[in-house]
């Protein structure tokens, strides 16, 4: 039936199906969807919007927890856009990957929480879309790569959130991991901290260190960093621009590190930007250092 949920299960036994079915009891799926075997996306993808229209609404007060790599908006040869929209509490435990070919994928947390245990990859030949609203929440363990034009959207106090593995990485490629020129990449952002690091599994008692590749570019293709571009409380500029980025991203919120000074440098070679930390001292420490310097003015006047 049409506008019904459709499933197109390619899997072994009647068990793996039944328990592909409770996994998905929670969402609500309309036209196309369901399990693919597809060596590209490592095996059985949950396909959203293969061969027609598809889009899926997980309600507020629902969870939808899924072992498999997800692909949101998918060819062939249907233009027609993907929808997703999460109220609820979505565990995609593996990679989502958002559009491809040519039917983009959009994507709306709203309100609700959407925590994805892989990479994140958003625009795959076409663009694709995130939007956060009224305080959802994106949690990405491992790299979130925009490409083809692809744009990200924070509002009020919504939240996008980075992860630091324990060794202070942030995934395979980087935090945020730009690899296509294709076209411009924008995160736009309500107010700074609307962009968190999570680092619950780092911990650095230094009172400085550096995190690498905060934002990066694929080697092998090469892309800019001017491709992507930032619009942070209406301040717009590339991420190639250093003296913006400390400008108007450097109150982002690095949980754990909440004082530490914080400066982006840019590596115009590697086309990357790392993340240096440095501790405030304590405002008692302040007055010890002012309280030093007035009895070294007295040394001096006293030995003139």
């Amino acid at each position: 039936m049409k506008n019904k949920f459709v499933s197109s299960i390619l899997l072994a036994s009647a068990i793996t199906l039944a328990g592909t079915a409770i996994a998905n009891a929670e969402m609500v799926f309309t036209g196309n969807a369901g399990y693919y075997n597809d060596a590209t996306y490592g095996g059985i993808v949950f396909k959203i919007g293969y061969g027609g229209t598809g889009s899926g609404t997980l309600a507020e007060g629902k969870t939808w927890t899924i072992s498999n790599n997800v692909l949101i908006g998918c060819c062939p040869n249907n233009y027609q856009p993907t929808f997703l929209h999460i109220y609820g509490t979505a565990n995609t435990q593996k990679n989502v990957y958002v559009s491809a070919i040519s039917r983009s994928g959009h994507c709306y947390v709203d309100g609700g929480t959407w925590n994805c245990g892989g990479m994140f990859q958003l625009g795959m030949q076409t663009m694709g879309t995130v939007t956060l609203r009224n305080k959802g929440t994106l949690t990405i363990e491992d790299s979130f790569r925009l490409n083809y034009g692809s744009s990200v959207t924070v509002n009020d106090s919504s939240v996008l959130k980075l992860t630091l593995e324990s060794d202070g990485t942030f995934g395979t490629n980087g935090g945020i991991y730009v690899y296509s020129d294709a076209a411009i990449n924008t995160i736009t952002l309500a107010k700074a901290d609307n962009l968190v690091i999570e680092t619950t599994e780092y911990t650095n008692a230094a009172d400085q260190f550096v995190l690498e590749n905060f934002l990066a570019t694929d080697q092998n293709i090469k892309p800019k960093l001017s491709s992507l571009s930032f619009s942070v409380n209406g301040n717009t500029f590339t991420a190639d621009d250093e003296s913006a980025l400390n400008r108007h991203l450097s109150g982002i919120s690095v949980l754990g590190y909440e004082n530490y000074e914080k400066k982006f440098v840019v590596n115009a070679e590697t086309q990357s930007v790392a993340l240096h930390l440095s501790k405030i001292p304590e405002p008692s420490a302040f007055g010890l250092l002012a309280g030093l310097g007035a009895l070294a003015c007295v040394a001096s006047r006293r030995r003139r």
